[in-house]
């Protein structure tokens, strides 16, 4: 007899209801393991405070869609990167890949779920130093979650406070710094164990300094996690062959010389090496690839910030002045293409054909601002910026021994080898310097008209410049010389953000909210193609409108947050390709974004919490699009990078007696989706992702000072698909980590 059919959302919703079903038996069960948690703190959510506004404020309290995972909660759930946390948050889909190159898509405003042709559509920040330059994204940051303070994520286009690239939204890492007030030290460790992989190990510790007592204090941090790889690669012959290893640390010092005044120092360092790309090919196996040689990742991020906080009573000063590098190295197999190149060139190639790829962008960037005191009846924001980028990009291609065969080619002849391939190996290659600049002007203003109105009305004057220098060699000038060109695009325009909010009682808030974003334009190299191509292109269009309610009930013990969403995306900047293989950006296209996001809180009593978020969203194009060479993606094509339905779950218990043991139950559901513009298009093979469920498991056990943790992640051992990549050997998926258990260890001093 055929078993009927169990939608994936439905199990999700039953997963749901089951924990609820089965929270009052199990919290009435069980006593309060410390009487700090009385009723009136049943939930800590709405103490949480952000900085979103560029002022301390309550999450609860700004008019916009804000979610805060505090340090304490990516502790309880073991989260390392952003991959173990963030799309628990409404409406966001992190596509995971590998560290260092794995994108966050907020709304579902994407057209790929890796990079793209421009700038990236979710801005990343840290201590609110912007961390995404212009042009082709260089690392996408992947802060180590050790003595985080928070780190918040923005939903909806943030461009009036916090600039380009955040059209989607942003994410905001808040590093804890120095603190003068008493000496505080951590370590941590973990051991682990994941299928088909040797065992991982991270360490990590801290330290807080204070130096003279409420004036001077240093902090630092140091965090090393070796990831065993689990995918063989039968080319190369390794077993588990996606090795990646994460190391850095974090320098903080603060000054206070007076009351009224703060310097605070931040540094970051990170190193993320990848021994192999960390996608399977399924057609070969499980848990396999196949690659004639192993295609690294190598990337370095470092970023110095000095701010200046002071209060003049009338208003707060913060000037904030900010230095940053960062660098990426890649190699792809390009081996099945060998055999094209030996045809059409005539060549006698024999060992691997590779793609190396990569860069390295240095910004500077300084903001000065003034605000009012908080509490007011006017409130008020006013500031300016400017963020400076150089960027140097290369992609190139070799093979061993290319030179000698250039020398044997009838079509090129002796001495060729030398000039084509100068170093024996690379003999393409494109190299492209760019410099970009944002400067802007923002402000915002709040007028409570009473103790329920308020209306804030804000926005941000900016200008953006690109100049961009590419040069080619190789085979495709020979016997020339160099094809040297020179492209710039700039562009003005004026965010606006008007939000009017409600607030009838403590326990409800309703607001609605317009804003707007916007990215850097793309300039193009003219003079590659033979074909006509346009000088490059501007930022894209798009306006996002909410409506909020956030309410409390229960005397606090029950949080229930929902938001409706609307966003017109217009003049979307694509990546296209001339049908002589040259890449060039263009604006095109119209889509929308629609959806509900509904975050809930629950804690019946100190024994047990409940937290759940459900997200629907549609993201689809509104008109045909032309999609590189593929052909087009008709009307109403889902965007990459998103899913229709995001469910987690969270349920911890809290048993009192002995070690005071705290169970934690965490589940997860993604539905389908696809990870590039051209799975739209009739008869292209779909790059699908999604459509898989997540359950972890934790059980926390303390002794005094020290918390032992035994865990277990992705217990069924799902293959979820967090994003397809077209690769030369055919299409590979990137894949949630299996199944792992571990144990890690937490002293706090």
């Amino acid at each position: 007899m055929k078993t009927p059919a169990v939608h994936p959302l439905s199990l999700a919703v039953c997963c749901w209801l089951g924990l609820l079903a089965a929270a009052p038996a199990m919290a009435q069960s069980t006593p309060a393991p410390a009487p700090a948690a009385e009723a009136g703190d049943a939930v800590t959510l709405d103490r949480i405070v952000v900085t979103a506004g560029k002022r301390e404020e309550s999450v609860r309290e700004v008019s916009g869609a804000v979610s805060a995972v505090t340090g304490q909660q990516l502790r309880d759930s073991g989260a390392q990167g952003l991959a173990d946390y963030v799309q628990r948050t409404p409406g966001v889909v992190f596509n995971s890949y590998q560290p260092g190159v794995s994108h966050v898509v907020v709304r579902g405003i994407a057209t790929s779920a890796g990079n793209v042709q421009g700038q990236t559509t979710t801005g990343y920040f840290l201590n609110d130093v912007p961390l995404t330059e212009p042009g082709w994204t260089i690392a996408v940051p992947d802060i180590d979650t050790f003595d985080l303070n928070r780190v918040e994520v923005l939903r909806g286009p943030q461009g009036t406070l916090f600039g380009s690239a955040s059209m989607g939204g942003a994410v905001n890492y808040i590093a804890n710094t120095a603190d003068a007030g008493g000496f505080d030290a951590a370590l941590e460790s973990t051991v682990s164990k994941t299928r088909n992989a040797d065992v991982g190990v991270s360490g990590k510790a801290m330290v807080n300094l204070p130096l003279a007592e409420d004036v001077f204090a240093v902090r630092a941090v140091v965090n090393y996690r070796e990831d065993p790889g689990y995918i063989d690669n039968v080319g190369t012959g390794v077993d588990g062959a996606n090795d990646a290893s994460i190391g850095g640390g974090r320098l903080s010092a603060v000054l206070t010389p007076g009351e009224a005044t703060t310097l605070s120092w931040l540094s970051l360092f990170q190193q993320i090496d990848s021994d192999d790309n960390a996608y399977r090919m399924p057609e070969l196996g499980d848990l396999v690839r196949d690659t004639a040689i192993p295609e690294y990742t190598d990337t370095d991020i470092t970023v110095h910030s000095l701010r200046l906080d002071h209060d003049f009573g009338w208003a707060g000063f913060t000037a904030l002045a900010a230095w940053q590098d960062k660098s990426q190295d890649w190699r792809f197999d390009f081996t099945p293409y060998r055999p094209f190149y030996n045809a059409d060139l005539d060549l006698d190639l024999t060992e691997p054909l590779y793609i190396n790829s990569g860069g390295d962008s240095e910004g500077r960037s300084i903001e000065l601002r003034l605000a009012s005191p908080s509490g007011q009846r006017f409130e008020w924001l006013v500031g300016a910026m400017l963020f400076d980028t150089e960027k140097a990009l290369y992609e190139q291609l070799g093979a061993a021994g290319a030179a000698g065969a250039f020398d044997r080619s009838p079509l090129y002849g002796p001495g060729s080898g030398a000039v084509i391939a100068p170093d024996g190996e690379v003999f393409n290659a494109f190299y492209t310097d760019l410099d970009g600049r944002e400067r802007a002007v923002f402000g915002e203003a709040s007028v409570h008209f009473n103790s329920s109105w308020k209306l804030t009305l804000g926005g941000r004057a900016f200008r953006t410049e690109v100049e961009e220098t590419s040069t080619e060699v190789g085979f495709g000038t020979y016997p020339g010389a160099p094809r040297v060109s020179t492209s710039r695009t700039e562009e003005s325009g004026f965010n606006p953000k008007a939000a009017l909010t409600w607030t009838p009682r403590e326990d409800l808030m309703v607001y609605g909210l317009v804003s707007e974003g916007f990215r850097f334009g793309t300039p193009n190299t003219p003079g590659l193609s033979e074909y006509p191509i346009p000088d490059g292109s501007g930022s894209d269009e798009l306006t996002n409108y909410e409506l909020g309610v956030r309410t409390a009930w229960l005397d606090n013990r029950l949080l229930l947050d929902a938001t409706a969403f609307y966003v017109d995306w217009s003049d979307i900047q694509l990546r296209l390709q001339t049908p002589d293989n040259f890449n060039y950006a263009a604006n095109g296209g119209e889509a929308s974004s629609r959806g509900i996001e509904v975050a809930a809180a629950w804690r019946p009593n100190a024994a047990f919490d409940l937290h759940s978020a459900v997200t629907w969203q549609q993201a689809r194009l509104e008109e045909d699009l032309f999609i590189l060479w593929y052909g087009t993606a008709p009307e109403g094509s889902r965007l990459p990078g998103s899913a229709d339905w995001s469910v987690s779950n969270t349920a911890t218990w809290r048993f009192d007696g002995g070690w005071y043991p705290t169970l934690m139950l965490a589940h997860q559901y993604l539905s389908e989706g696809i990870s590039d513009l051209n799975s739209a298009v009739p008869g292209v093979a779909p790059n699908e992702q999604g459509d898989y469920h997540l359950v972890d498991l934790r059980l926390r056990l303390s002794f005094g000072n020290t918390d032992v943790t035994l865990f277990g992640s992705n217990l069924f051992d799902e293959r979820g698909v967090t994003r397809t990549v077209p690769e030369a050997n055919g299409l590979g998926q990137g894949i949630v980590r299996p199944r792992t258990f571990g144990v890690t260890a937490h002293w706090r001093f």
